[in-house]
Order: structure tokens, then sequence, then C-alpha cells
């Protein structure tokens, strides 16, 4: 039996070309790149070179990596004029502090993508067939295909605007009869995916609401630059490493390594200034001292650069 250990599972890497456009030749001449790549050089020193334990993602899964170049050379998929919102949508019936930390996912996202983001009002999933549901005994918990997600609820409601449609749900998911149970998955030529708050713990007490936001930012931040073209990263322990289990999810950093900081800097045409200064704001506002002051490092090391 193949257990679901993964955060999430994609379904398709990028999207077609008549959805959203890819970069092209012209993006070797920006100007921007070489600013870029000084940038990333000064916010080195807040990450850390990957370490690989056992179970870990890197260790049952090879992957190459992507460097900045190498992320403009595979002509990524870009938000457009037409599409460029971020659509979160509630499904389910969630507790006061899962719901503050779905509303605080959607700040987050703003910050972090520097595109609008919009919160849905929730939706009930109703009454989902019987072969796209199970019974999990041992666990005494129901779970929902994540297909059903992905090919009948969420395809109805896509916006033409959006450049993502995020459904967060408190049912846990599986993709498949051989899995126990996955984190969430999405079908990117469809622009839809499906995100599960279920194994990120049921808080009681501010430290563990802490843990569920930071779990929730991780994947949907981590997802999102999936749909953006964003590979996994192997270079250090970033936002954008595979992960296997919850304790290397948890080691993540909340925020984009160097690399994939100018991969995301490029393709939202963000000023990485700009962007560490609001999500400094993300974090001041949410009593993360800490967090903020390590960004707010970031931006002033970032604007010397010339």
């Amino acid at each position: 039996m193949k257990f679901a250990l993964i955060a999430v599972v994609l379904l398709a890497f990028g999207c077609s070309s008549d959805e959203m456009p890819t970069a092209n030749s012209t993006a070797k001449k920006d100007d921007r790149i070489e600013v870029l790549n000084k940038q990333k050089d000064v916010v080195a020193r807040f990450f850390k070179p990957m370490k690989v334990y056992e179970g870990d993602w890197l260790d049952t899964q090879k992957e190459s990596g992507e460097t900045f170049e190498e992320y403009l050379a595979a002509n990524p998929t870009l938000p457009t004029e037409e599409r460029r919102t971020i659509y979160i949508q509630p499904i389910g019936t969630f507790n006061s502090d899962q719901r503050q930390a779905i509303r605080l996912t959607a700040d987050y996202m703003r910050a972090f993508y520097n595109l609008p983001v919009k919160l849905n009002a929730d939706k009930q999933l109703g009454n989902a067939p019987k072969d796209k549901k199970r019974f999990v005994e041992y666990r005494n918990n129901l779970q929902i295909r994540t297909s059903y997600f992905l090919e009948d609820v969420l395809p109805k409601i896509l916006p033409k605007d959006a450049a993502a449609l995020i459904a967060f749900t408190n049912y846990d998911l599986y993709p498949g009869d051989t899995w126990a149970f996955v984190f969430g998955q999405a079908t990117f030529s469809e622009r839809v995916g499906v995100w599960s708050l279920y194994q990120f713990t049921n808080p009681t007490r501010k430290t563990e609401f802490n843990l569920l936001l930071d779990r929730t930012l991780k994947v949907a931040m981590h997802e999102t630059g999936h749909m953006f073209s964003m590979k996994h990263c192997t270079k250090y322990e970033c936002l954008m490493s595979g992960t296997n289990h919850l304790a290397e999810t948890d080691r993540r950093p909340l925020d984009d390594c160097p690399e994939c900081m100018a991969k995301l800097a490029w393709a939202m045409k963000y000023d990485p200034v700009e962007r560490y200064e609001k999500l400094a704001a993300f974090w001041e506002k949410n009593g993360r001292a800490e967090d903020a002051r390590s960004l707010r490092e970031r931006a002033k090391l970032v604007s010397a650069v010339k």
C-alpha cells in the first residue's frame, strides 16, 4: 500500500498555452534579471542549505531542482491581465480557528504573490457519490476523493478571471484507493485545487493555532507556486521544497529561498523590497515580531542592491 505522506499530489504541472501565457526569449533581455541575481545573493544567509533525513521527500524522490535561470528558460506559466485573480473557496464546516486560518491565508497570499485574492463565501459540499467517498473505520472518519472536487465541483464555479481557484475543506481527502490520505491535489490545466485542513491539527491553544496557520500558509503558497510553474526546490530549506510528512513541512520556512524569490519576483513583476515589506507588515499585524524583523532586514539588504 502506498501511503499519502506527500503535501500535495499534482495531476498536471502546468497550464496549457491557450489558458495562460508563457515567458519567451525576451525574458533573457529583461533588465530585472541582472538585478534579481544580485538581490538573491544578499538574502542567502537567511536560508539553510538542504539537509535530507531518512523518510524525507528527497530521500524517496530524486529531483534535480531548478535555478532562476532554468525557470526563465522553461517558459513558465504567468498570470495575465484577464486571469490574475486567485480565488479561495471554503467548502464544508469549519471551527473558528480554521476559519481564521483561511482568512489569514488570503491576506498572506496577497502579500506573497502580489495578485488580487478573493475569499468566497462558504459552500457546502452536498452528498458525494458513493464512488467518490469512503469511511475509514480504524480512523473513524469519512474521506472524500479529491477527483470529486477537481472534476465535479470546482470547474462549475471557476470564474473567468481566475488565475487559480483554491478550495479549502475540513474533509479528509484521498486521491485513490491505495492511498491512506493526502493533504491536497490540483489539476493545473483546469486551474483548480483542493486542500484539506483535516490533518493539520484541531487547535485549542494559541501555540496550536500558530501551527495550524503555518501549515496552512505553507501548503497554500507552495502549491500556488506550482501553478506558476515553480518546481520543487532542492538547494535550500525552502517553502517550495517537497515534503513527505508533517514534521518535514514544519521544518520548512514560511517564505521562498533566494532562487525561488527571484522566480516569483520576475513572474509577478514584484519588487522584492516591496514584497518583504508587505510580508513583514502581515506578521507585525498578527503578533509575530521576529518573523517581521527578519523580513525587514531582508528588505533593507535588497534595497541596497543596484
